[in-house]
């Protein structure tokens, strides 16, 4: 009886804690339901961008998937107005940031700027300049009337953040790639 008592016991806490351990991981459970986690993470503000960036791939005409870098890291050629940029994609930054350079090559030159909306990064708190792109496109992915921060130090790239990306019907990440649809 004592044997049968502890082999129920055993069985239980097996049952229970696989259960535990398969209902709480969200990549099992995207396997499982054929769908994909959401990205949470946000990308550090002086990554610096690798040697080269892979174009998106156009899967539609509303929808661009993105490749993982071997960092880690999405990271996408786009353009913003007519100028072609390098963006790191960061769900963690509120709106598409831009560098100087960025900036002025999309036709907003930073001298005339005036740099009074607080931003906070991971080297403390600066100042950035608001303005406006007429579009930013990814691959095949426009949205037009983008609000943008020109951040005039510590941004070694250009952010891909949510001013864009909230905008999209939907934004998945899976191991490999990103999907961006319109």
């Amino acid at each position: 009886m004592n044997n049968l008592l502890r082999d129920s016991f055993i069985l239980c806490v097996c049952i229970g804690g696989a259960a535990y351990f398969l209902n709480g991981n969200e990549r099992f459970q995207s396997f499982m339901s054929g769908e994909t986690a959401p990205i949470e993470q946000a990308a550090e503000l002086t990554t610096p961008p690798p040697a080269t960036v892979t174009q998106p791939i156009v899967n539609s005409s509303s929808a661009v998937s993105i490749r993982k870098s071997p960092d880690g890291q999405f990271w996408t050629e786009g353009r913003a107005n007519s100028a072609t940029i390098k963006f790191l994609i960061d769900t963690g930054a509120s709106t598409v940031a831009l560098t100087p350079e960025d900036a002025r090559r999309a036709g907003h030159n930073p001298r005339e700027m005036t740099f009074n909306i607080p931003v906070n990064t991971a080297n403390g708190q600066i100042f950035a300049a608001r303005v406006h792109l007429k579009s930013v496109t990814i691959g095949a992915v426009t949205v037009r009337d983008v609000e943008a921060l020109v951040v005039p130090e510590g941004l070694s790239v250009s952010l891909l953040g949510m001013s864009y990306l909230g905008r999209l019907q939907k934004v998945e990440a899976t191991p490999t790639m990103m999907i961006l649809r319109r």
